[in-house]
């Protein structure tokens, strides 16, 4: 074959990749089409005042309200996200309007993005799994609402707790994220938990709801590195690690919650058992016997990693991270 047509074929391959990869963004572009208003010209929110004074005044409290240069294109106050108001006004059709409610989830968020695109956490929203499945900023944010006070529920001995709604959310979390991930409500109440329910976490403290990385996570290398920053003392480094600490925390933990004790995916010894043999001693000595089919963690407490061959004493026996 000749280098000519060697040439030809790559270049045709070349360009049916290419092909196929603007077909599968192109419902995705559907996806982020600004809407608009043919016809339809800026006319001021003295206009809007005529008819929406009750949400004009309470706009002047909301964090977008108080935005001294809060503009699109030149236009401030209700038409920088609601679009020319003309012919609105004129005929008092909400088809003539940008009215959220009659808006795409889609199409609401490409309204917002036009300000918020240059927010660092909000540059890959259309890659973000919520973007994906229909949930936009008018899903989760109220933007006519002023930051309002919640009574949350924390613990038995604090029963109801104040917080501010700092980002004019529909309600606090986690209930807010609750109303879509039941599956992680009911986890978050199994006896082995993160203390999100006590009122001592967030699901934001873990969670980038407008990120494109995977599960939304805060963080840009490994999971195991969003772990540490609560658990440093599992980081290491260690002379003798165990494999699943270096590669995923979530290959022996659950994070949202278990019934196994320390957000274990199983009960010892079984969870151990799935990549570790038996002991040969369990055959010889009773006790052992009996003490290996409690917990592995009766010999080896160390099972995140340590700087003995054996994680009970040094020069001991046999380790689980050999």
């Amino acid at each position: 074959m000749g280098k000519c047509n060697v040439w030809k074929i790559g270049s045709l391959c070349f360009g049916l990749m290419f092909l196929g990869m603007l077909a599968c963004q192109r419902p995705f572009l559907k996806t982020s089409t600004l809407p608009t208003i043919p016809g339809a010209t800026y006319v001021g929110d003295k206009t809007c005042l005529d008819c929406h004074e009750d949400v004009v005044s309470a706009f002047k409290n909301t964090a977008h309200g108080k935005i001294a240069d809060f503009e699109v294109i030149g236009k401030k106050g209700c038409e920088s996200c609601h679009g020319p108001g003309s012919l609105h006004a004129e005929e008092g059709d909400v088809s003539k309007i940008l009215s959220f409610k009659n808006l795409s989830p889609s199409e609401a968020s490409s309204i917002c993005l036009r300000c918020h695109k240059q927010d660092s956490e909000l540059m890959d929203w259309w890659g973000s799994m919520h973007a994906k499945t229909g949930v936009g900023c008018t899903s989760c944010h109220e933007i006519h609402k002023k930051k309002a006070i919640v009574i949350t529920h924390r613990s038995p001995a604090e029963p109801q707790r104040a917080s501010v709604s700092k980002v004019s959310l529909k309600a606090p979390e986690p209930e807010l994220c609750f109303k879509c991930h039941r599956d992680i409500q009911a986890r978050v109440n199994y006896p082995s938990h993160h203390p999100v329910k006590e009122g001592k976490m967030k699901c934001s403290d873990c969670h980038n709801v407008h990120s494109g990385v995977v599960n939304g996570l805060k963080t840009e290398e490994r999971l195991n590195d969003l772990c540490f920053n609560c658990h440093s003392d599992k980081q290491g480094p260690f002379t003798f690690e165990h494999e699943p600490v270096v590669e995923d925390c979530t290959i022996c933990h659950e994070p949202h919650g278990t019934v196994a004790n320390n957000l274990l995916k199983v009960n010892e010894p079984f969870l151990c058992l799935q990549c570790h043999h038996v002991h040969f001693q369990i055959n010889h000595h009773e006790d052992v016997a009996m003490t290996a089919a409690l917990r592995c963690t009766q010999c080896h407490p160390q099972i995140h990693g340590g700087d003995y061959p054996s994680v009970t004493t040094p020069g001991g026996g046999d380790s689980l991270m050999r």
